[in-house]
């Protein structure tokens, strides 16, 4: 479409505006604007002629056809107008039960044309009224309008009747036009943790302020504001608590992020990606901000029972997070005898690649290797692996120290909790220049170099492998686990 056309249908819809149509009624009648000025006037004075409506809108210029004779027009136009009980538009009843404005319905009827369709939805306003009853806000409606359209009102009400019986207000609106295994699977989650019998008194600002860390009255006086209002979108205490990063943004940013992010969630956003949002206006990716929680998940334990993850390079890139913990859960647990505490203690094992962690455990279990190939370390690390054959935790952490010793010198690892770009891992031309040639100096292994590795490296994990050795040797039920 050229700009000519455009400044002509746009001069067009300005005239019917003037001539008392509203512009979200071009929905139902779009064609309208192919139609002159001469030719929209001819149809104005027709349907004057032919009915007593005093009001003019496009759903009744449609019908007042100047060739047809007036008697159709009439019949028409009053047929058109019998279920809308006093509306001369389709649109109107929607636009008074979701109190915008012409300019907000439009934006809504551009996102979603189907919310009117070919034939009148007699139950959209029904609907509206049915989801405001039970605690749904205005504004929410106006971003998730989708959910009037994909579920029928028998469905809507009992839907947020379950919603409100266990204090899920404001109704996400998300999760009520979701299909029925995945609404059921949330709210059952939801409905078997609330407790109605002991009656718990919901959180205010002050549960928070109590759990913080000591500050003056002025800054409490600063986030109190923010406090009540993540309190009001659902958010638990202590999910407040654990991110108090969230209560450093303005209380403009936060609902901005918050806003345009919550209807693309189930369940409340974490605020982990609210921080990031706001501050950059991208969104984080789920793998990073939800690595705890798909570790957990796939363990069976609790996120606080996880030790703090460290935001290096010792975690190898995966495309599911969760699908790969499980396998190496699975794994370790049933074939390898490891417990959930045990893999709980040395989280980040789960998430490299399965066959990267069999590889390793192959190599450090398998009692026919060449060790003469093997560094200094990497020999002390396999005589301690075979040496400690009841400690499971020990032999975890070796078997993550293994793999961090490998990935530390490949440009293939990277971490889930990086930033978005590359300039942590910097392989010289040595690097690049043996990987093209396919030289290697093990026969096995491509030997990388990074930049920052240098000849003390080894020295050092030797050093750390060898106190180890030693501290088992007095006692070996007091063996803190290597963390590297």
């Amino acid at each position: 479409m050229s700009v000519c056309e455009l400044k002509t249908y746009a001069a067009r819809l300005s005239y019917l505006v003037g001539i008392g149509c509203k512009p979200y009624e071009l929905v139902e009648y779009p064609t309208i604007l192919f139609l002159s000025e001469s030719e929209i006037a001819k149809r104005v004075e027709k349907l004057r002629l032919s009915s007593s409506v005093h009001r003019i809108s496009m759903g009744l210029l449609k019908y007042a056809i100047p060739e047809t004779a007036s008697s159709t027009v009439k019949r028409n136009v009053v047929k058109y107008l019998r279920p809308l009980g006093g509306y001369v538009s389709q649109v109107d009843e929607i636009v008074q039960e979701l109190k915008c404005s012409d300019a907000k319905m439009m934006e809504i009827l551009t996102r979603n044309p189907r919310l009117l369709g070919k034939h009148l939805r007699k139950d959209v306003a029904e609907k509206i009224r049915c989801l405001i009853s039970h605690g749904t806000r205005h504004e929410d409606l106006y971003r998730n309008t989708n959910v009037l359209n994909n579920k029928t009102l028998a469905t809507i009400q009992l839907r947020a009747e379950r919603l409100s019986k266990i204090g899920w207000i404001p109704l996400p609106l998300g999760l009520i036009g979701r299909e029925d295994a995945v609404f059921e699977a949330v709210v059952g989650q939801q409905e078997a943790q609330c407790n109605f019998a002991t009656g718990n008194k919901v959180a205010v600002a002050d549960d928070v302020i109590h759990l913080l860390p000591p500050m003056s009255a002025n800054r409490i006086a600063t986030i109190r504001p923010k406090i009540e209002y993540l309190l009001s979108e659902g958010y638990a205490v202590f999910d407040i608590v654990n991110c108090p990063q969230t209560l450093v943004l303005s209380l403009k940013k936060l609902k901005m992020a918050v806003c345009e992010l919550k209807p693309y969630h189930l369940q409340c956003v974490d605020l982990a990606m609210v921080c990031h949002y706001a501050a950059t206006h991208r969104i984080l990716s789920l793998r990073r901000c939800n690595f705890r929680s798909a570790i957990a998940r796939a363990i069976g334990c609790s996120r606080s029972l996880l030790p703090p993850i460290p935001k290096d390079s010792s975690v190898r890139a995966v495309k599911d997070i969760h699908c790969t913990a499980v396998v190496n859960a699975t794994y370790l647990c049933d074939e390898l005898g490891f417990t959930a505490e045990d893999l709980a203690s040395v989280p980040l094992v789960l998430a490299h690649t399965p066959n990267v962690v069999r590889r390793h455990w192959n190599a450090l279990d398998n009692d026919d290797n060449n060790e003469a190939e093997l560094s200094c370390a990497g020999r002390l690390a396999k005589a301690l692996f075979r040496r400690h054959a009841d400690d499971r935790r020990l032999r975890l952490n070796l078997l993550q120290y293994c793999i961090e010793k490998e990935a530390n010198f490949s440009q293939a690892c990277v971490t889930t909790w990086s930033e978005d770009s590359d300039d942590d891992f910097n392989v010289t031309e040595t690097t690049t220049m043996a990987a093209a040639d396919g030289s290697d100096a093990g026969h096995d292994d491509l030997t990388f170099h990074d930049d920052a590795d240098y000849e003390g490296d080894g020295l050092r994990s030797y050093d750390k492998l060898n106190a180890v050795d030693k501290s088992d040797d007095d006692d070996d039920d007091d063996v803190d686990p290597l963390i590297v």
